[in-house]
Order: structure tokens, then C-alpha cells, then sequence
């Protein structure tokens, strides 16, 4: 068994690198309205008949002149796609592996509901956050939009996502109950669970700067070895996934694959596989390649002030 203190050793000394990065550095950022971040995820078409406000006007005139801050946005939306589809994933694995657990899975049945419920939730939140950004990338002088409720949507989106984490974090939990008090059986597939739960998290928060996760995780253990971790999810079979899921995705919100669009997935490819790492993550992410490529420059600076 492998303590994630070995993992984390080796992921803190990452953090030094990291610290500059957008994705830490707009987590607490007031980038959009605060009021506007709860509710149920709508349709993408539900500002079709919206009034394009003049905000909306100078956000999208500001956007399309300065390039820079509008690849700022883009990567910010991509980053949260694609870990949405890790998320997405992840719950699915786990899910096929509690029905193998009848025992676990008649008293933390309200554990598997809920993780049920945060799985259909992902769906809609994933397309709010991709068609945002499809609107980002064909930003130009004429194309009038509510930029700002896409915006909003979207964030609403990825701080759900982000609170709901702690469904994932619970189900950890009541593994190890289960186990500490069934310490005479061997549960392979409530092991296998938790591992991916925790790879998941851990992921998530060395990419995103989550010190106060990363010091939780530190306390805890990988259930299953090195070897074992490491078969749970193989990066091969994620990376395609990833490209099947995007093509769906695509063509469902009816999004127009315009060259641009290909573009910006094409050279992000750093920020895809940042969430296909699992070789280095359950090896203590022995390689820094993945986080080298994943620079990204801060949104400190980026003009959202009270306009959305």
C-alpha cells in the first residue's frame, strides 16, 4: 500500500511552478456575478430571445481587440470542460464498481443516489462550459451576443462542479467506514473505488492549487499498489474518450467546428492531457512535462471589474 504523502512530496515541489498559473489564480477571482451562481443549468438556447445589452457590446469589442485576454477566457472554459469530462469519467468507474459491492451499496445507497445525481448534473454543466467558450472563439466586431449570460452560465456551472466534489469526498469516506468494519472480507472492487476517487481528487487539486485538498489527501492511502492504480484507468483509452465525448458534445449543441475552434483544441492538447496523466499521478508524478506545457498566464489583470 501506498501512502499519498509519497505522492504529494513530489507534488508539492510542483507548486512553486504552478503558483502562476490561470487555473489557481482565478479560483476565488469575482469573475462573474456571485448572485448569479445557483440555480438549475439551462438550455444553451435560453438567451436566444435575451436583449444584447451594451455591456454585452464593450465586453465582446474588448475581447476581440485584445486577443490575449480573450485566449485567457478560451483556456479558462477549456480547462473546465475537460475536467468535467475527467469528473464525468471517474463517476462512471466508480459506479460500475459499487454494483459489484451489494453489501456497501444497501446501507450507502443515499452515497450512490447522490453520486448518481451529480453524474446527470455534469451533462448540462459540460455544455454550458463548452458553448461558452465556442462563443469566445467566434467573437468578432459584428457578431452580437449575450456574451455575459453565456458567461455567467457557464461559471455557474464550474462552481457546482467544484462544490460537488465533496460527493466524490463523502463516498471516500464511507468506503473506509465500510471497511474498518468489515475488516474480515476483501472488497477488490470498493478498493478500486476509492482509488479512483482519490486519483480524481488529487488530480484536481494539484491543478487547480487546492492546498486545503491536497493536505487532506496527505493523510490518507491508495488502497490497491503502485501496479494496480496504474490499470485502473489506462491514459490511452481516457484520451480517447475525450476525443469521442468532444465529438458528441459538438454536435449536439449544433457548435460550427470552425478552424478556429480546431485550433484552440489542437494546441491545447497540454491541457487534455494534464487530466490523462495517470501514469505520473499514480507513480508520484515523477515527470513535470504535463505541467511545463500546461503554462498559463494569470487572469489577474483580466477587466471583469462589476460588469458581469
Amino acid at each position: 500500500m501506498k501512502k499519498l504523502t509519497l505522492i504529494q512530496v513530489s507534488l508539492f515541489a510542483l507548486l512553486t511552478f504552478v503558483g502562476g498559473l490561470l487555473i489557481g489564480s482565478m479560483i476565488d477571482l469575482p469573475l462573474f456575478e456571485k448572485e448569479k451562481l445557483s440555480g438549475s443549468i439551462g438550455k444553451v438556447d435560453r438567451y436566444r430571445n435575451v436583449k444584447v445589452t451594451e455591456d454585452d457590446i464593450l465586453l465582446r469589442n474588448e475581447l476581440v481587440e485584445d486577443t490575449a485576454k480573450r485566449r485567457q477566457y478560451e483556456r479558462y472554459l477549456l480547462f473546465y470542460y475537460y475536467k468535467s469530462l475527467k469528473i464525468s469519467f471517474d463517476v462512471d468507474e466508480v459506479l460500475k464498481k459499487m454494483t459489484e459491492a451489494e453489501d456497501f451499496a444497501k446501507t450507502y445507497y443515499p452515497y450512490m443516489n447522490a453520486l448518481e445525481s451529480f453524474k446527470t448534473f455534469l451533462v448540462p454543466a459540460r455544455e454550458e462550459i463548452l458553448y461558452a467558450m465556442s462563443v469566445i472563439v467566434s467573437l468578432d466586431e459584428n457578431l452580437n451576443v449575450p456574451i455575459i449570460g453565456y458567461l455567467n452560465q457557464a461559471q455557474n456551472a464550474i462552481a457546482r462542479i467544484k462544490n460537488n466534489e465533496t460527493v466524490l469526498l463523502n463516498l471516500m469516506n464511507a468506503i473506509i467506514t465500510f471497511k474498518e468494519n468489515n475488516p474480515d472480507r476483501d472488497y477488490v472492487a470498493l478498493d478500486d473505488a476509492h482509488d479512483i476517487i482519490s486519483m480524481s481528487l488529487l488530480q484536481s487539486a494539484i491543478l487547480t492549487q487546492n492546498k486545503p485538498m491536497l493536505s487532506y489527501l496527505d493523510k490518507k492511502k491508495l488502497l490497491n499498489d503502485k501496479e494496480g492504480v496504474k490499470e485502473l484507468i489506462a491514459d490511452n483509452q481516457l484520451k480517447q474518450l475525450f476525443k469521442d465525448q468532444f465529438a458528441i458534445d459538438i454536435q449536439t449543441l449544433g457548435i460550427d467546428y470552425t478552424d478556429s475552434f480546431r485550433l484552440i483544441i489542437v494546441t491545447d492538447v497540454a491541457i487534455q492531457d494534464a487530466f490523462c496523466s495517470n501514469e505520473e499521478l499514480s507513480g508520484g508524478f515523477s515527470s513535470d512535462e504535463v505541467l511545463n506545457e500546461l503554462e498559463l498566464s494569470s487572469m489577474e489583470q483580466l477587466p471583469f471589474g462589476t460588469r458581469l
